[in-house]
């Protein structure tokens, strides 16, 4: 480990939005202990030669494997400064097709898998003086996805959790925070059919006429585990360009 460098762990970053946050962290005073669960070849492309990077396969809604990957990253860095929980699953499906496996795996990686890593993650989180859980969430958090029934409720639920955690472990010198993407264009879309015509007029209806990019979502998360925002805990930062308004 390099002198200097704070210590993060970043939940699903093969591809999109985790991938580019663990680019910035890399590449802005991080070492980024980085997981992935099956896209074994895109994240060793994307970071297989980064220094910066540790990687590590996980499951994040596998308590034991939770637990093993905690214990090896407590063994090469001995604390960890960030925990950002990223990782996701979607099925486009309404209530009346949705199969119970799709909605455990749903709420397993969701919602079990942020408490697991906020769970296992408190040892080495409480070893910094201040130190920073991010959980990537959605603002389906709030509306009804009739197509995403079962991604909308876990993110209630991670929602929730968010806020619990804000509360209760700030005792520990740990904030809480949830940032909520905006619409961003990562490989992820790609089975929704999504065309480049979709993306233009998806940007045209945003308030700052343009889409998220994962660039957006990294800086911010960057700025809510500095000094800057030491007084910051629990808040839910929507970064959409002020989409999220438009029907208010």
């Amino acid at each position: 480990m390099k002198r200097g460098l704070k210590i993060a762990l970043v939940t699903g970053v093969s591809t999109g939005i985790g991938k580019g946050i663990t680019e910035f962290l890399s590449k802005n005073g991080y070492l980024v202990h980085a997981t992935y669960n099956e896209s074994k070849k895109e994240i060793y492309q994307a970071f297989g030669k980064n220094r910066n990077v540790i990687i590590h396969q996980l499951n994040v809604s596998n308590e034991k494997e939770v637990i093993t990957t905690l214990d090896n990253i407590k063994r090469e860095s001995k604390k960890l400064d960030l925990l950002v929980n990223n990782a996701s699953v979607d099925f486009l499906v309404t209530i009346e097709d949705m199969t119970s496996i799709q909605w455990d795996e749903t709420f397993n990686v969701r919602a079990k898998g942020t408490f697991l890593l906020t769970k296992y993650s408190l040892e080495l989180l409480r070893k910094c003086k201040k130190s920073t859980i991010i959980n990537i969430t959605s603002s389906w958090a709030y509306e009804t996805q009739p197509s995403f029934p079962a991604a909308a409720s876990a993110e209630a639920a991670k929602m929730n959790f968010t806020k619990t955690c804000a509360v209760t472990l700030a005792k520990y010198g740990i904030r809480t925070h949830s940032v909520n993407p905006g619409v961003t264009r990562t490989p992820l879309w790609d089975p929704w059919g999504v065309d480049d015509k979709g993306w233009e007029q998806m940007a045209k209806n945003n308030p700052l006429g343009r889409n998220c990019t994962s660039l957006d979502v990294a800086k911010v998360i960057y700025y809510l585990d500095s000094d800057e925002a030491e007084y910051l805990n629990g808040e839910e930062i929507y970064v959409n360009g002020g989409n999220h308004l438009r029907n208010l």
